[in-house]
């Protein structure tokens, strides 16, 4: 295979988001492969860092991607420096979690900007002053392909920068540009802390995602730096229009959907693991606050009357209310919202099939049919004695 060892030496590289994360991984590994490249962000200090050592091939340029006159600006900055470029990273990103009903217009217009415009109004401009053989790679997110609930307008700018990645590949290729995307998650960055959960929360969640993980570990922003390399490289010159996932395996795994109702009516911004998990952590910080003299209470409590309480408290919370719990429905919600109902409705059902089977007990063709209700009579009943002993893990 033909080394590429100094394959980026000389080349012009423009990366959004340098500042942290997956783009300022980017940035350090294009330079110290020689390359020129222009970091861009908002937090000059921490660009400044990574650029320190490279002060002839490193440029820094402060600019708020959300504004289209600092854009232009950019766009006009990149094309009197480099006059034409090689490479473009677009990793600045922003999540910013909130369902429908309380995004506002305000908010959903400053994600997109953040996410997805801005990348729109880059290649827009500059498609016509990359050299040739040049390489487009776009940051998404899991989100961009499976729903999460609370992060609206996040999964729409990632879907969009998805599905934009695709058609521009398309358009792109007759000027001889590939565009590519990197999709990753769980990632430790920068994101997580505009989750606003305190560090204990911020743990819990880190030991949830490790859980839904295959290759069970979160990933480091190092992790899909090493794909949008590759994608850069010869080594990737028949590649373009597509998402490459690089998050251990998590996009085959099922959603973990919970149930969501907004932040005002959670007990918890995440799922909770197990009924010890408020022995874990500080159970003051995992209720509302208007509960807080209630909770005031636990230290007096005994082991038993903890533990009581504590399920108590599990069973009402909304990650552990059953979907029957939404039926429109009042009969039907009578019937399903509780395991001891569908354990009497089975019964009812097994003494409806034995009395067929008693009334055609001596028909031959019977025996075969009785067996294999006797099988999925066995097989329900652990099913539902599984059911009734809840676990909430």
């Amino acid at each position: 295979m033909e080394s590429t060892q100094n394959e980026f030496y000389m080349k012009k590289v423009v990366i959004t988001g340098a500042s942290s994360g997956i783009g300022a991984c980017c940035a350090t590994y294009f330079l110290n492969s020689g390359a020129q490249v222009l970091l861009v962000g908002r937090d000059v200090a921490s660009m400044k860092k990574i650029g320190q050592k490279f002060p002839k091939t490193s440029t820094i340029i402060k600019c708020d991607l959300t504004l289209d006159n600092q854009i232009n600006d950019l766009i006009t900055s990149i094309i009197d420096l480099f006059g034409s470029i090689d490479i473009l990273i677009n990793s600045a990103g922003l999540k910013l979690d909130s369902d429908i009903e309380k995004t506002f217009q305000i908010d959903f217009d400053y994600s997109l900007n953040i996410n997805l415009r801005y990348i729109f109004l880059l290649i827009k401009s500059l498609s016509n002053n990359f050299n040739p053989n040049g390489s487009i790679v776009n940051i998404s997110c899991l989100y961009g392909t499976r729903p999460m609930q609370g992060l609206i307008s996040f999964c729409i700018c990632k879907s969009g920068l998805e599905a934009f990645t695709r058609s521009a590949a398309g358009e792109l290729a007759s000027l001889n540009i590939r565009i590519n995307c990197v999709s990753c998650c769980p990632i430790i960055s920068n994101s997580l802390r505009y989750m606003q959960a305190n560090e204990k929360e911020n743990a819990l969640m880190e030991e949830k995602m490790k859980k839904n993980v295959p290759l069970g570990r979160i990933g480091h922003p190092s992790d899909p730096s090493k794909a949008v390399v590759f994608l850069c490289s010869k080594r990737s010159a028949s590649i373009t229009g597509q998402v490459i996932k690089v998050d251990g395996g998590r996009n085959l795994t099922c959603s973990g959907y919970v149930h969501y109702k907004g932040y005002k009516n959670m007990n918890s911004r995440f799922e909770p693991d197990d009924e010890n998990i408020f022995k874990k952590f500080n159970i003051f910080n995992l209720f509302n606050k208007d509960e807080n003299n209630v909770m005031k209470n636990v230290e007096k409590m005994n082991e038993r009357e903890l533990d009581n309480f504590i399920k108590q408290k599990i069973s009402e919370s909304n990650f552990s209310k059953d979907l029957n719990e939404y039926n429109d429905n009042e009969e039907d919600e009578e019937n399903l919202s509780s395991n001891l109902n569908i354990k009497q409705q089975f019964e009812k059902i097994k003494e409806t099939n034995e009395e067929n089977l008693e009334e055609n007990e001596g028909d031959e063709n019977n025996i075969h049919n009785e067996n294999n209700i006797n099988d999925d009579i066995y097989e329900k009943e652990n099913i539902l004695d599984s059911n009734y002993n809840l676990s909430f893990k």
